[in-house]
C-alpha cells in the first residue's frame, strides 16, 4: 500500500519567510522562503536558486525540460541526458563526493528521497548547502516536480507539466477499453528484481493497457519467486536492458524452467531501455508509448 507518511504532493505550499530580499548581479531578486520538501522537511531556501545541483539523474532531465538546464553548474556521474550534459563537469552522486559538491558552491541541491541520502543532506547543511528531496511513488509526481522545481529555480514549469498531464492522458483513453494481457516488468532476469503495485513502474505498465505481474506485491519493489512467475503465466515479458534484441531465447537461457510460459513459448520478450522505464521523468511517456507498440 501506499506509505502514509509521505505527503501525497511532492511539494508543500511555499511559506514567505520574513521579507528580506536580495538582489542579485543578474538584478534578479531573491527571497528568503521556509519550504517543506518532498520528505516533509523543512528548510530556507534563497529562491530564486541559480547554481543547482541534481542528485540523481531524473532530476536533471526535469530540469532541462522546464528550459533551466542553464542553472546546473555540473552533473553527476549517472547522468547521460541530455546531449548538453556532456559539456558540465562532473562529480561524484554515489558515493556523494562532498568536497566536490562545496566546490561548485551551489546555492540549492535537488535529490530524490529513497535514491539520495538524507544523512547526505544533513552534512552540507551544516556548511550551508541546502537539499531539497523529492519523492517519486506515482506519475502524477513527474508533472508535479516539474512545476514545484520550476518555482524553485524562477522558471515556469507549468506548461511542459500540462503537455506532460495530456499525454497521459490520451494514453489512458487510447488503452482504457483493450483487452489487458499480464505483463511481467523485470529489473534482472536472475535475481527476479520487479516492481510492486505501488511504484510507477507498474502505474506505467497499466497506462499502456497491460496488467503488472507483481502487482500482487505491496509497496515500490518485489520479487518474486521463480515458481511465482511460472504459475502466474505473465503473456509478455519486459526485461529493463540496453540489448534491443534481446528475445525469449536469452531469457529462456537464465530460465530454463519457464518454457511453457505464454510469453516464452510464444515469443513474447522484450527489453525497454532502463532509462525509459526506471527513471521517473519526461522520457517515462517514451517508456510507455514502446510498450504499447509491443503489446
Amino acid at each position: 500500500m501506499r506509505r502514509t507518511s509521505l505527503l501525497p504532493l511532492l511539494f508543500a505550499t511555499v511559506v514567505l519567510f520574513g521579507c528580506r530580499q536580495e538582489t542579485t548581479a543578474d538584478n534578479d531578486q531573491r527571497e528568503t522562503t521556509l519550504v517543506t520538501d518532498g520528505m516533509g522537511r523543512e528548510l530556507e531556501l534563497e529562491v530564486p536558486a541559480h547554481r543547482v545541483l541534481a542528485l540523481a539523474p531524473n532530476l536533471t532531465e526535469i530540469i532541462y525540460a522546464i528550459g533551466a538546464g542553464d542553472r546546473l553548474v555540473a552533473v553527476s556521474q549517472a547522468d547521460n541526458f541530455p546531449q548538453e550534459v556532456d559539456d558540465l563537469p562532473r562529480f561524484s552522486s554515489f558515493p556523494l563526493n562532498h568536497e566536490q559538491v562545496v566546490g561548485f558552491q551551489p546555492d540549492l541541491l535537488l535529490a530524490t528521497e529513497g535514491v539520495n541520502s538524507p544523512t547526505d543532506a544533513e552534512a552540507l547543511a551544516e556548511v550551508n548547502v541546502p537539499t531539497y528531496f523529492l519523492s517519486f511513488e506515482r506519475i502524477s509526481d513527474i508533472p508535479e516536480a516539474m512545476r514545484g522545481i520550476g518555482d524553485l529555480l524562477g522558471v515556469d514549469g507549468a506548461a511542459v507539466a500540462a503537455a506532460f498531464d495530456a499525454e497521459v492522458d490520451s494514453l489512458r483513453k487510447r488503452t482504457a477499453d483493450l483487452t489487458r494481457p499480464t505483463v511481467l516488468l523485470l529489473i534482472d532476469e536472475v535475481g527476479l528484481y520487479a516492481f510492486g503495485r505501488d511504484s510507477y513502474a507498474s502505474e506505467a505498465i497499466r497506462l499502456a493497457g497491460a496488467e503488472n505481474l507483481t502487482d500482487e506485491f505491496d509497496g515500490q519493489a518485489a520479487v518474486p519467486s521463480a515458481e511465482f512467475v511460472l504459475d502466474r503465466a505473465p503473456d509478455f515479458i519486459v526485461l529493463l536492458s540496453g540489448d534491443d534484441d534481446y528475445s525469449a531465447a536469452d531469457l529462456l537461457a537464465k530460465q530454463p524452467a519457464w518454457e511453457a510460459i505464454p510469453a516464452i513459448r510464444n515469443d513474447q520478450v522484450f527489453s525497454v531501455h532502463p532509462d525509459l522505464l526506471a527513471r521517473p521523468g519526461p522520457r517515462l511517456l517514451d517508456g510507455i508509448q514502446h510498450v504499447i507498440r509491443h503489446i
